[in-house]
């Protein structure tokens, strides 16, 4: 399993970063899977220790994530700028971006499941710095939903990502508070096309690491797939983790570290 090539955030510790309602993951009741103890084991799939009663893991509709959530003014205002996936939407609802209060034009959803979108800025903005982007939904001529986060901006060059490179922004330190409410973007770049990702987490424990929850979702055109993991508020949540990510035969992984905000 190659080392990860961790986002821009973790050197500026950007912690701006935000969603707007989204369901809770559980990390609740009878776990499936164990993981390795330290991150760069060869498989994901390697198990270490017994399994220990952590709960049922369940996946989050109608969340917004982003496929980078730390970009250069040039990359928002050039090529595809900010690109998004909503999970759980239906075909016939309408999307519709707005960027730093600007409202920009309407998508229709052509198929339910996982909506990818992108909108490009007019004026590249201050680095470093943050953008707003909201997203509206509507279904049946009614509101669904409205997401809302920010995009961190950085100077200079943010780089190239190997194949299979699992990226997790803000950062890889955060508190149970972020982690219930806002959650973490999760990305996998570079996979694929049509390649079907599985994200999950596994939470070490007494008897080694245990599956805490997972996430399935194909990846578009851009070769990538982007998930949120948000916890339920009613759990433990401070701890170590382990994300990791498989598409094809390609792996990644990298370590969370949630603590208890005071």
């Amino acid at each position: 399993m190659k080392k990860l090539a961790l986002a821009a955030t973790v050197a500026l510790g950007l912690t701006a970063f935000g969603a707007g309602p989204a369901t809770a993951v559980e990390l609740g009741a009878t776990p499936t899977d164990t993981a390795p103890e330290e991150a760069n084991q060869t498989s994901a799939h390697s198990a270490a220790g017994d399994d220990d009663s952590e709960g049922s893991a369940t996946s989050t509709d109608h969340a917004l994530a982003l496929k980078y959530a730390v970009m250069t003014p040039l990359e928002v205002t050039q090529g595809k700028g900010i690109e998004y996936t909503i999970d759980g939407l239906k075909a016939g609802d309408v999307v519709t971006p707005i960027l730093n209060a600007e409202e920009r034009e309407e998508v229709t959803v052509k198929k339910d499941g996982a909506f990818d979108g992108s909108v490009v800025a007019d004026e590249k903005p201050e680095a470093p710095g943050n953008i707003s982007f909201l997203v509206n939904v509507e279904r049946d001529g009614k509101s669904l939903n409205e997401y809302q986060t920010d995009i961190g901006i950085i100077e200079g060059d943010r780089g190239e990502y190997n194949d299979g490179t699992l990226l997790v922004d803000p950062e890889p330190e955060t508190n149970d508070t972020v982690l219930s409410t806002d959650g973490i973007n999760l990305t996998m770049v570079n996979c694929s096309a049509d390649d079907d990702v599985r994200f999950r987490a596994f939470k070490k424990n007494k008897n080694g690491q245990t599956k805490v929850w997972e996430k399935s979702q194909l990846t578009g055109k851009d070769k990538s797939a982007s998930v949120r993991f948000v916890a339920d508020s009613s759990k433990d949540l401070w701890g170590k983790y382990v994300i990791t990510a498989e598409c094809g035969d390609l792996d990644d992984s990298a370590p969370l570290t949630v603590y208890i905000d005071n």
